[in-house]
């Protein structure tokens, strides 16, 4: 059975990846076992401030809606100096003490986005991740200060970068045939589904062909 590997650039707090999800989660349903998955963080602003208000994200949130129909909370936002870094590192930290698959990362999402918690804050960002992920908060701060975790967040921003794509949430999909996609900005669960399953398909009748006929020597 031939399989699709899928790598999702996320960044814990963006808006357009928070909208991404429910597609993301049923993709993953119902290919199953057909679909190696991983996400990477790739961080927003070079891990420094947003630098935009809180009135501004309310704005941009709107505008979200009026596509996607996601209503989301911008009261998590506080100053100029707001970071999604924090909530990317906890979220990394958190896989390198063993949890990773995406709880914990998707509570430090709806704890913004729906509860309105200041996920901004480094404090704030370690209690979340901590309880979604069983940890104590001791362990998940000595992890978000170990240079290994903050290095492979540096990696995997940088191979985000270098796929020459603007947008978050980015998908790349790629089968055993070598044939590659690149979603980038698009959320919805028809766009990456049809991509898969076009994927699929060619990388299923390149094996069925190749059974009937073996390679010539």
């Amino acid at each position: 059975m031939t399989q699709l590997k899928l790598i999702y650039y996320v960044d814990v707090l963006s808006s357009w990846c928070f909208v991404a999800e429910p597609a993301l989660a049923r993709l993953r349903e119902e290919l199953g076992e057909r679909l190696d998955y991983e996400w990477r963080i790739a961080y927003l602003f070079g891990g420094g401030p947003m630098g935009y208000s809180a009135q501004l994200s309310a704005w941009q949130y709107e505008r979200n809606k009026s596509v996607s129909g996601f209503t989301l909370n911008p009261a998590w936002r506080e100053t100029l100096e707001d970071t999604t870094w924090f909530a990317d590192l906890a979220a990394e930290a958190a896989r390198a003490l063993g949890i990773t698959d995406d709880r914990v990362r998707l509570a430090l999402t709806r704890a913004a986005f729906v509860d309105a918690k200041h996920i901004g804050r480094r404090d704030e960002a370690v209690r979340v991740a901590a309880e979604a992920g069983g940890l104590t908060a001791s362990a998940l701060e000595s992890a978000m200060d170990d240079a290994a975790v903050i290095e492979r967040m540096q990696a995997t921003t940088a191979e985000y970068k270098a796929l020459g794509v603007k947008v978050l949430p980015a998908f790349v999909m790629t089968n055993a045939i070598g044939d590659t996609a690149i979603l980038s900005g698009l959320f919805r669960y028809e766009t990456m589904a049809s991509c898969a399953a076009e994927m699929l398909a060619a990388a299923d009748g390149y094996a069925a062909f190749e059974r009937a006929h073996p390679q010539p020597a």
